[in-house]
């Protein structure tokens, strides 16, 4: 019998996957009995097997649900789904159903961040799996108001998203929606949109018989000639995206862009310029040259980073019960940080003291036990980096830490991931995984912590 495999470069989580199961339930009319859903680590022998299995979960129409850890190769949506009986082959995307996104950005946060950029990953995602579903998912975790409208700028790429044929979950009130009929609804609703401050090249869409032209600035201020300006990548490229998908198969043309033919001739995989080749796009006074082949894997399954061993972690602590107050794996979306009441807080970039907040990768509460644990995930070939930085954590401790969670005990670790070392790393690493899968826990943890995992090898 089939499998479920749910493939994602994030920390995966409960709440989602079973929204994910759901959506499969309804969409795709499978047999399914969602419960209490548990992702759990499989663990033989303390050799973690890189795959995790979602339990809670019976169906008549498939055996298991397991979930994997991959990377994209670029611009890579969140969830990929697929159902059948053995693990996809690295790269696979021949039985993919489901495309899935997953944000908890809102409107109040950035009226760019969460529509704009992210509509870029369901352009490449069509180009890969040109037969799987599309999924926005929302989490509005910090603005739930459904009287209050939407910034135009929500509402013009939410549109977009409709009209592409993504299904949006999760958003509070779908009536300030619709998807556009016709490319002069998408020009008109553009062009009355605020222009943004002078100095500043304002998006625009000018459509004449042969060409559409859309001005906008790819190149950061302080690297004059590149291609940086994500917010505008993302803009650009939805734009020009539903253009296409509304019938448009004349030129597009990119205008007033700021790049340079320098730049573009030594940086032929910029993702934008992948997206020029996708939807037949021109940049004005430019020339586009691309190799023969670009990227021919969407996604691969991830064996390198240090979030392998961080987000093992971090599923191990949850299902013995020690939460998580914060988390920012590598490559994975910045969560908020959650007080002593639950409410979420968005950290600031700064500290008090006017330098950098650093912050780690995860912090864990173990309110039993009365103690919190910062967490710094590392590769066992910067171990000595990961050292040097968890000596830096004095004021995300002093100002949010100690204040929201007073008489604790603080503690400082780093997880380690890769390479194959006979000796415990270091007395300051809580957990090592091998390129095996090979689990080994800090033997000098605090007695209350070791308990929880008595199973796991001690080094």
């Amino acid at each position: 019998m089939d499998n479920i495999w749910i493939l994602t470069e994030e920390r995966p989580k409960e709440s989602v996957v079973k929204t994910i199961l759901e959506l499969m339930r309804d969409d795709f009319d499978i047999s399914l009995n969602v419960t209490d859903v548990k992702i759990k680590p499989i663990i033989e022998d303390s050799v973690f097997k890189f795959t995790y299995i979602v339990e809670g979960i019976s169906s008549q129409s498939f055996n298991k649900v397991y979930l994997k850890l991959v990377s994209g190769n670029s611009s890579f949506i969140d969830y990929l789904v697929c159902k059948q009986e053995n693990e996809p082959i690295d790269g696979d995307c021949s039985n993919i159903l489901m495309a899935i996104e997953e944000t908890k950005t809102s409107d109040k946060e950035s009226r760019n961040t969460g529509v704009s950029q992210r509509t870029t990953k369901f352009i490449y995602a069509k180009q890969y799996c040109p037969n799987a579903k599309l999924y926005m998912l929302y989490n509005e975790e910090l603005e739930n108001d459904e009287n209050k409208k939407p910034s135009d700028t929500n509402i013009f790429g939410t549109n977009i998203l409709l009209t592409l044929g993504v299904k949006i979950v999760g958003k509070s009130n779908l009536s300030w929606f619709k998807s556009f009929k016709t490319i002069d609804e998408v020009i008109a609703f553009k062009n009355k949109m605020r222009n943004p401050p002078n100095g500043n090249v304002p998006v625009k869409i000018t459509k004449t018989n042969n060409v559409i032209y859309i001005s906008g600035r790819l190149s950061k201020p302080k690297t004059a000639g590149n291609i940086g300006h994500d917010p505008n990548i993302g803009t650009l490229s939805m734009i020009s995206g539903v253009l296409r998908a509304l019938g448009w198969t004349k030129k597009i043309i990119i205008t007033r862009h700021g790049t340079t033919q320098q730049y573009i001739s030594r940086n032929k995989t910029n993702k934008f310029l992948y997206i020029c080749k996708l939807l037949n796009l021109e940049m004005e006074e430019l020339t586009i040259t691309y190799p023969d082949t670009y990227r021919e894997k969407y996604w691969h399954y991830e064996k390198s980073s240090e979030k392998v061993a961080s987000i093992l972690l971090h599923i191990m602590c949850s299902n013995v019960g020690i939460r998580y107050i914060y988390e920012n794996h590598a490559g994975c979306e910045r969560g908020y940080f959650k007080n002593s009441n639950g409410d979420l807080i968005v950290l600031p970039k700064k500290a008090i003291n006017g330098e950098n907040l650093l912050i780690p990768d995860v912090i864990l509460s173990d309110t039993l036990n009365r103690s919190i644990y910062l967490i710094e995930g590392k590769k066992l070939t910067t171990l000595q980096v990961g050292l040097k930085e968890i000596e830096d954590y004095d004021s995300i401790e002093d100002e949010y830490i100690k204040i929201e969670y007073p008489n604790f005990n603080y503690y400082r670790y780093l997880s380690i991931f890769g390479g194959y070392c006979s000796y415990f790393p270091d007395r300051k690493v809580m957990l090592y995984l091998n390129n095996d899968g090979l689990i080994v826990l800090n033997k000098d943890l605090p007695q209350s912590f070791l308990s929880y995992f008595k199973n796991i090898k001690k080094g």
